[in-house]
């Protein structure tokens, strides 16, 4: 194997240099160098901090040649710590990984988790049932809960970050490394920010009839432990204000539902399925 050390370039949306293997700006790019996957079509999904006004990084979307969606949380805090059901009947699973990313198959409309384990392989954690249709054709991902921003990575100016490659393909996993770079894009989304007995929810859905109006959608807050410390009253539905980004195929988009609702998180970071 050969190491190679790499670099993405966010200019205006970040300040200074920055080292981190692990970030989410390089982990599709790792995989891409070290497995020669094509992570295809990559867009950085950015949040602005009202109190700082510096960027923060929610994730990177990947939409890959073979028809999937990938998502790679840009948390400080990814551990896998548990599969939160919200029907009463069902106790929460307990798990155990690190997560490196979440897949959404377009084909079937199912989904699964990836983890990195501590000698940096990957595999699938957890394999997950055919996505929820909540509206026609708007089918639910994933959602985040954040006890803050801060809980999330700065945007540096420049990212650093090193990885390994076979010898024999070196030239080709370099020039789609360059042209991934090149054809990437950021995404800002707006979110007010949580106070100090608040929560951001970040939800994500896909849309495969984007044209149609979306007047309510399914809020999936939660609503008590164990994601949060005490129960709450939340709503099933709400206005829908939910901001889109096209994907590259011009049918359909990645709909984003930030919420910012009362309630005390029992961790830093939760992944909702």
């Amino acid at each position: 194997m050969v190491p190679l050390r790499l670099s993405v370039t966010l200019g205006e949306y970040g300040a200074g240099e920055l080292e981190d293997s692990q970030s989410a700006f390089a982990r599709p790019y790792r995989r891409l160098v070290g497995d020669g996957t094509d992570p295809g079509n990559i867009s950085y999904v950015l949040i602005r901090s009202a109190l700082s006004h510096d960027y923060k990084m929610l994730g990177t979307l990947c939409e890959t040649p073979g028809q999937r969606l990938l998502f790679f949380p840009g948390c400080r805090i990814r551990r896998l710590n548990g599969l939160f059901n919200r029907k009463p009947t069902i106790a929460a699973r307990a798990l155990g990984g690190i997560v490196d990313h979440i897949t959404f198959q377009t084909s079937n409309r199912r989904g699964h988790i990836t983890e990195v384990l501590s000698n940096g392989k990957r595999r699938v954690a957890l394999k997950l049932p055919r996505r929820q249709e909540v509206g026609q054709d708007l089918y639910a991902w994933f959602g985040i809960t954040l006890n803050s921003v801060a809980s999330l990575d700065s945007v540096p100016g420049k990212l650093l970050f090193s990885a390994d490659c076979p010898a024999s393909d070196v030239d080709r996993r370099l020039e789609l490394f360059r042209n991934a770079c090149k054809a990437s894009r950021i995404c800002t989304l707006p979110v007010a920010q949580p106070t100090a007995e608040a929560f951001l929810q970040v939800n994500f859905f896909v849309d495969f009839d984007p044209g149609q109006s979306r007047a309510q959608t399914r809020t999936f807050l939660p609503n008590g432990p164990p994601e949060l410390r005490q129960a709450i009253e939340i709503p099933s539905t709400m206005t829908a204000e939910l901001h889109g980004l096209w994907l590259h195929d011009g049918l359909s988009m990645i709909k984003i539902h930030p919420i910012v609702w009362e309630g005390q998180p029992a961790h830093e970071v939760v992944f909702g399925f």
